[in-house]
Order: C-alpha cells, then sequence, then structure tokens
C-alpha cells in the first residue's frame, strides 16, 4: 500500500497559484488517467441502479431504504432531491452508498 501511494505521490505536480484576496491555492495535477469510481444519483437512477424505498409500510419521514444495485457506489450530494417514495425528500449528508 505505501509503494502505491508513493508512486501516486511522486507523480503530482503543482499547477500555478491562485490567489483571490487573502487567499491561496495551489493546484496538484497528475498525468494519470482515471475517471471517478462512483456515479451520480442521476446516473444511477436514470441507468435504474438505484431504489429508493420506504423504510417500512408506514413510512419515516426523517429515513429512507436505498438499494444500489450497480457494481460502483453511488455519491448522494447533501441538498440533492430524492423524488418518490411517499414524500420527496431532500438528501442532508453527502452520502457515498455501496
Amino acid at each position: 500500500m505505501e509503494t502505491l501511494i508513493a508512486d501516486y505521490l511522486s507523480k503530482l505536480e503543482f499547477g500555478e497559484l491562485q490567489s483571490f484576496k487573502n487567499m491561496g491555492v495551489i493546484p496538484l495535477l497528475t498525468s494519470i488517467n482515471g475517471s471517478p469510481k462512483y456515479l451520480t444519483l442521476k446516473e444511477a437512477l436514470e441507468k435504474k441502479l438505484l431504489n429508493v424505498k420506504e423504510v417500512d409500510e408506514g413510512g419515516s419521514v426523517p429515513e429512507l431504504k436505498v438499494i444500489n444495485k450497480a457494481k460502483v457506489s453511488v455519491l448522494l450530494l447533501d441538498g440533492e432531491e430524492l423524488v418518490g417514495a411517499k414524500q420527496n425528500r431532500v438528501v442532508n449528508t453527502t452520502i457515498l452508498s455501496w
């Protein structure tokens, strides 16, 4: 594991300093090609890989059951709307569903 991390870190380069008022950010860049190993909520729903259901028949306003049928994780971002079940709900924390 340490070798993997060291190899990745050795391929990082510093980008140009970006400044605004009293804050500066230096981007970390890499030539390693890759894509996210997760789907967004929208992608998973469009591909019918995520089911959102009530926890039980009676329903519970603050709770839903999410079933991820994808082979990768699904990212649900704070503020996204989950449509369906007995009523629509808004995610109140970012979740990476396995």
